[in-house]
């Protein structure tokens, strides 16, 4: 008799792990997902603010920023049309207006997770409407006054 009811929760057991393994999953890949792109987050914020501080001291390269911005955007492939860079908001310093560089980086993330798309708010920006944009920007003041 014994052997019989250990059979029957042997049964219920595979039957509830079938049910349950779908959304362990599924929140695993999620997940895995958010720190994917919290790391490409901070990776375009990083290279947003390298592109900045070469900018303080080569105010007038654009070019230059952008190319030290997509250096070091590590594992994203970005390339120069991801990366804006010019001149800021001149900010006052004493009695004298310091002019500033911003860079600006963006890249379209693409989510390994089915339905997040569906989660999130759909982004214009990026050509597919299954990718999430993200954006960074730095303003730096530079190291020369007028």
């Amino acid at each position: 008799m014994k052997n019989y009811i250990h059979r029957i929760s042997l049964g219920q057991s595979l039957v509830e792990f079938a049910l349950i393994l779908p959304a362990f999953v599924l929140l695993t890949i999620v997940i895995f997902d958010l720190g994917r792109g919290i790391y490409y987050y901070s990776s375009i914020h990083n290279a947003a603010r390298e592109g900045a501080r070469y900018g303080i001291i080569h105010p007038d390269d654009f070019a230059g920023m952008q190319a030290k911005a997509v250096k070091y955007a590590i594992g994203l492939g970005i390339t120069t049309a991801n990366v804006n860079a010019g001149p800021g908001t001149p900010e006052n310093v004493g009695d004298f207006p310091n002019p500033t560089v911003k860079i600006t980086v963006s890249y379209c993330f693409i989510p390994a997770t089915p339905l997040v798309e569906s989660i999130l708010p759909k982004e214009v920006r990026c050509s597919n409407q299954k990718q999430i944009y993200l954006s960074s920007d730095a303003i730096m003041r530079t190291e020369t006054l007028p």
